[in-house]
């Protein structure tokens, strides 16, 4: 496990700072207009959207299932994908399509098109829907391949993704505008994408063509079985991905009240803020991938002791560089985004929404890796328990700040929720994680 962090997180570093740079040359190019707000706000109801179908719910459903077919062997492992495959790939789009119209529909009681034409607004909406499809399918490869311990794989194509992202921006904006981000989001998912499901199918020693294929001979009690474990707690999954996704939808949709800017500025911030994320995020999958694994074994005991080893690793790493991003806060916005189109004025506000942010960082990052730990348990009403508490108090603490802070109110019901949440959340784990038992298999 040790040896797949280290290998992992610095590729993972340089896949997030591709991602991170996406935004820091979106913010120099563009700033923070009222076309940008558009811009943000419906790529936030993409990435809403991925965490609903695949990231924040399929993906966590499909490594703990993967790893308990691998252990009955390679046929085992090849049906449980092709299996949840068959349905997924049939059920997603039209779910997507649908969901896509609905956010679309709602947001137009409250978010304005910043004066965009008809044409350019479907445009965008249309490519964000594409972006979406295409992203969910690859969470879902990459389920594969974490499942398998290759996690470097993926990391590598993210940051080619990445540069191929930026170059088609940069090639495109004077000719088509505002398309030219939809589009670029679209062709790096599809390069992903490709790359990964050859690899799939190397790891599951199956033509790449039959991973989303179930031939009628084999669709038995067993194959069934699967697909339906899976969609009964990836739809428990999908709960708790509302829940925590539709957060920063709120956030953006009531931070768009107090004028132009205010959400590509809170977005900025965001991405900031992200930083000690990413810095522990290589970590996950592997995490996820050796505790299910473990969990698959029957020895709580040992998932216990890992657990709370990595929660005290976190304390000690992250507080320090917590409090030098805090102190160095003003300096860190103006080497990313003073640079081109922001205003000094504009900076100092992103430097403040970032201050409060990385007061709640810690008790997010703690709460990713309990989360994990559920997870790898298969203790799933848990996390849907807690992304439900703050979906019902985010809007409210969201509206009460926001009447003497403003937008500064938005990041602090961010922060200040986070230690109720981890509360509960490290509460729970505790509960749940009862010494093993001295059983035989039979």
């Amino acid at each position: 496990m040790l040896k797949n962090i280290l290998l992992v997180t610095p590729l993972n570093l340089l896949g997030r700072a591709g991602v991170f740079l996406i935004y820091v040359v979106l913010a120099n190019w563009f700033g923070d207009t009222a076309e940008m707000d558009f811009i943000y706000y419906y790529w936030g109801i993409a990435v809403f959207l991925i965490g609903l179908l695949s990231s924040a719910s399929a993906y966590s459903v499909l490594v703990p299932l993967l790893a308990e077919a691998r252990e009955k062997g390679v046929t085992a492992a090849q049906l449980c994908v092709q299996s949840i495959f068959h349905r997924y790939i049939r059920m997603m789009p039209w779910g997507c399509g649908l969901l896509v119209a609905t956010t679309w529909g709602i947001s137009q009681l409250f978010f304005p098109n910043a004066g965009l034409t008809l044409t350019t607004i479907f445009g965008i909406v249309v490519g964000f829907y594409i972006f979406t499809v295409i992203a969910s399918i690859r969470w879902m490869l990459k389920a594969v391949l974490d499942t398998y311990h290759v996690f470097h794989f993926p990391l590598i194509v993210q940051c080619l993704s990445s540069i191929l992202v930026i170059t088609i921006i940069f090639l495109s904006k004077e000719y088509i505008s505002w398309y030219s981000i939809p589009l670029a989001l679209i062709i790096g998912e599809l390069f992903q994408t490709i790359v990964l499901l050859f690899r799939c199918g190397v790891v599951l020693e199956l033509p790449f063509y039959n991973l989303f294929y179930l031939p009628k001979k084999v669709r038995d009690t067993d194959t069934i079985a699967y697909a339906t474990q899976f969609l009964r707690q990836t739809l428990m999954m999908m709960g708790a991905a509302i829940s925590d996704g539709l957060n920063p939808v709120v956030d953006r949709g009531m931070a768009s009240s107090l004028g132009p800017g205010s959400v590509s500025k809170l977005d900025y911030a965001l991405r900031l803020g992200a930083i000690p994320e990413t810095l522990t995020s290589g970590a996950m999958p592997v995490l996820l991938s050796h505790w299910a694994k473990v969990f698959s074994s029957k020895d709580e005991t040992q998932l216990k002791q890992s657990v709370w080893r990595g929660v005290a690793v976190v304390i000690v790493l992250m507080v320090p560089l917590l409090v030098g991003l805090y102190i160095f806060r003003t300096n860190i916005v103006r080497i990313f985004y003073g640079h081109g189109k922001l205003s000094l004025d504009g900076q100092l506000h992103i430097a403040s929404l970032f201050g409060i942010f990385l007061i709640g960082t810690l008790p997010r990052l703690i709460s990713r890796l309990l989360i994990r730990a559920h997870l790898a348990s298969q203790n799933h009403n848990k996390v849907v328990t807690a992304t439900l508490i703050r979906l019902v108090f985010n809007p409210i603490c969201n509206w009460l700040f926001m009447r003497y802070w403003g937008l500064e109110g938005i990041a602090w019901s961010t922060t200040i929720l986070s230690y109720p949440i981890l509360a509960y959340i490290a509460v729970e784990f505790w509960r749940n994680a009862k010494p093993a038992k001295n059983t035989q298999d039979g």
